[in-house]
């Protein structure tokens, strides 16, 4: 979700996304604090740019480090990518329909976690969506989407009851023919918490990734109490409505200022909303939790089912906190009133 979350000395992830960047690891701090030196570096990577910030031991070999976790990025990009007919997500479908079909551990472990909050949220998670997906994909971003008819068969053709995650070493089987599988509602969530993952596997573990606005944060900065993200998700770009200081966790926002398509002129929300194709992209959630994953599902979720119908969901992840915030009109030069649900910040 490329919407709303900014760090710290960056432009805003959709800015950052319409820059040409090179992967070059460059020291963001150019004096070494307790042995470390911050270092950050940017790649193209599952249709954005994947940002990483990190304190680094000056010995540790920097660019190995930054190298290994991007390649890990691109290795789960293979995985879940639904832009690529060689995936093992896009593989899934085309065979798991006749029978059963053998998953890799990070397949089987996302899709169980995107069917838990199906579940949770009674469809309004639904990873199922690819068909309907592609084909407002396929009109362009803020152009007019396609026809009101060819949509609504596309949301027909879904459901995540109809996939089957079995046994060990994992399964899968989708029951219903046809069925089309988007993950990109969590998968730019789980995928910053394995590269942060390979980062302290490699003795980093000062460090923050942000896949376009799916974050996933580590310990904190030497010296400081977390790290600090500005919520910037309505209005005008630039003006935020919120900062938080966040440590060990995950925060992922779900809005449509940039990814919207029209229908008669009207602009309709890329999260298709509980009992409607086309939802009027006025708000927008954040949603901090555990890990990043978590948040991204549960900020797409929230969306869908919007802020007066996501009370009961919330109240099934005690953790998390999630923060509304509306306008109007749509283009108003800053964020309208911002609500917060969940346990006060600690």
């Amino acid at each position: 979700m490329r919407t709303g979350i900014r760090l710290p000395g960056l432009a805003s992830c959709p800015a950052l996304f319409a820059a040409v960047v090179l992967p070059l690891v460059h020291p963001a701090s150019a004096s070494p604090v307790q042995g470390l030196t911050r270092f950050g570096a940017e790649e193209p990577h599952v249709g954005t740019l994947v940002r990483i910030d990190a304190y680094v031991p000056a010995d540790a070999g920097p660019p190995q480090i930054f190298r290994a976790v991007f390649d890990r990025v691109a290795e789960l990009e293979r995985i879940f990518s639904t832009y690529r007919p060689d995936s093992e997500l896009r593989q899934l479908e085309v065979r798991a329909w006749r029978h059963a079909v053998p998953v890799s551990g990070e397949l089987s472990e996302l899709l169980g976690r995107a069917l838990e909050l199906a579940r949770a949220s009674g469809g309004a998670f639904d990873p199922t969506l690819g068909r309907a997906t592609r084909l407002v994909r396929a009109s362009g971003w803020g152009r007019e989407g396609p026809a009101s008819a060819a949509l609504e068969e596309a949301l027909l053709e879904s459901g995540w009851q109809h996939v089957e995650i079995r046994g060990s070493p994992p399964t899968t089987y989708l029951s219903d023919r046809g069925l089309a599988m988007d993950l990109g509602g969590i998968a730019k969530g789980y995928i910053a918490d394995q590269a942060l993952a390979e980062l302290a596997r490699l003795g980093v573990e000062r460090a923050i990734v942000a896949v376009a606005g799916d974050i996933a944060i580590g310990d904190p900065p030497p010296g400081e109490a977390g790290w600090t993200i500005a919520l910037d998700a309505v209005g005008r770009r630039g003006t935020s409505e919120r900062s938080l200081v966040l440590r060990n966790a995950g925060v992922s926002t779900s809005g449509s200022r940039e990814r919207y398509y029209l229908r008669s002129g009207q602009r309709c929300s890329h999260i298709f909303a509980v009992g409607s194709p086309c939802a009027l992209p006025a708000s927008a959630v954040s949603v901090v939790a555990k890990d990043a994953a978590l948040a991204d599902g549960l900020a797409t979720a929230l969306a869908a089912a919007g802020p007066e119908r996501s009370e009961r969901l919330l109240q099934q992840y005690p953790q998390a906190r999630a923060y509304w915030a509306s306008e109007s009109p749509y283009d108003a030069p800053v964020g309208g009133p911002l609500s917060v649900r969940g346990p006060s910040q600690r």
